[in-house]
């Protein structure tokens, strides 16, 4: 159990903030702590989440199973049924975040939740307030808020100065998912 958890920011526009993530649970996980998944606006295959499953005894919780289609892409239907699994998914991380059980939430795509106004912010932000002392969360997503950053201890921005997908390349197995 750690003494003191902090909580972190992975925030940009560009790719690389859950490999941020997965790199944190790698660690936690070979250092012997509990650690608890929660996966949000995500919904396609990922070689690291692929790894994480078969190599480790973590399970990752998705909180987004009723469809592969981008926010964007959705009808009014769509978006209200992830609503209902985002809300669940954010009582799921109030719950752990009170757990003497977890050392370290890792709580990948909540901040794009909050930006498609699926979960408002003063909820996640009152859960992250409330927290257990020890407890070690993680959150990612494009944008954070000045009062979201209030209550993080680090923040860090994931920036792209070059990028093959500028010219036109697509995405690559087993490289970019």
């Amino acid at each position: 159990m750690l003494k003191k958890g902090y909580i972190h920011i992975y925030k940009g526009e560009e790719r690389g903030k859950t490999s941020i993530l997965n790199g944190m649970v790698i660690r936690a996980l070979g250092n012997n702590l509990n650690v608890s998944y929660l996966h949000f606006l995500k919904n396609r295959p990922s070689g690291e989440i692929n790894f994480l499953k078969q190599n480790t005894k973590l399970k990752i919780e998705s909180f987004y199973e009723s469809s592969q289609k981008f926010f964007w892409e959705m009808d009014e239907e769509e978006k209200n049924k992830l609503k209902q699994e985002t809300n669940y998914g954010l009582t799921r991380l109030k719950l752990l975040s009170q757990s003497d059980n977890t050392d370290l939430i890792v709580v990948d795509e909540i901040l794009g939740c909050i930006q498609n106004n699926l979960i408002k912010e003063q909820d996640l932000i009152e859960i992250l307030k409330n927290k257990k002392r020890h407890i070690e969360i993680a959150l990612s997503g494009r944008y954070a808020s000045f009062a979201l950053e209030q209550c993080a201890n680090l923040i860090s921005e994931v920036k792209s100065i070059k990028h093959y997908f500028e010219q036109a390349k697509i995405a690559r197995e087993g490289i970019d998912y």
